[in-house]
């Protein structure tokens, strides 16, 4: 049985997690990277101190800019409606029967936006923790050996 998870808002509502299939996840995984990697990546190279600080207000304005191409209106929905898969979670709001979370069940379950962040952020958590906090010794795991001389 695929694994499920409870997270609840602050304002009581209930949500329900299951685990992404291994190919939707790999899937949801490449959209989430492509479009929220380049504007961090930016925004951490406009911050290098060993810059002079006419070459980080330049890279800064350029992250701005690569955060407006790649995270408009559009693109965050996009992401949200991808990450918030009706398959993968469901709702109970005040109580009642688990219901799928379609855009209308996240208008009720969710008071403002940050509620709505904080149950992308869990979603993506739950699927994601594992890879990231295990995906490390995999990889060195994978790496050649080195022989002692």
């Amino acid at each position: 049985m695929a694994a499920r998870h409870e997270f609840e808002l602050d304002n009581g509502n209930k949500f329900y997690i299951r685990r992404f299939d291994p190919f939707l996840s790999l899937s949801v995984l490449g959209e989430v990277q492509k479009k929220f990697l380049p504007p961090l990546a930016s925004l951490m190279e406009s911050n290098d101190p060993n810059n002079p600080g006419e070459e980080r207000m330049k890279a800064a304005m350029q992250a701005m800019e690569t955060i407006s191409r790649n995270l408009d209106g559009p693109s965050l929905v996009g992401l949200v409606k991808l990450v918030l898969n009706k398959e993968y979670v469901s709702v109970s709001i005040n109580g009642d029967a688990p219901r799928q979370l379609d855009e209308g069940a996240i208008n009720l379950a969710c008071d403002d936006v940050f509620e709505l962040i904080s149950l992308v952020i869990e979603v993506l958590r739950f699927n994601y923790e594992k890879l990231f906090t295990q995906g490390r010794t995999l990889i060195g795991q994978a790496a050649p050996q080195v022989a002692n001389q």
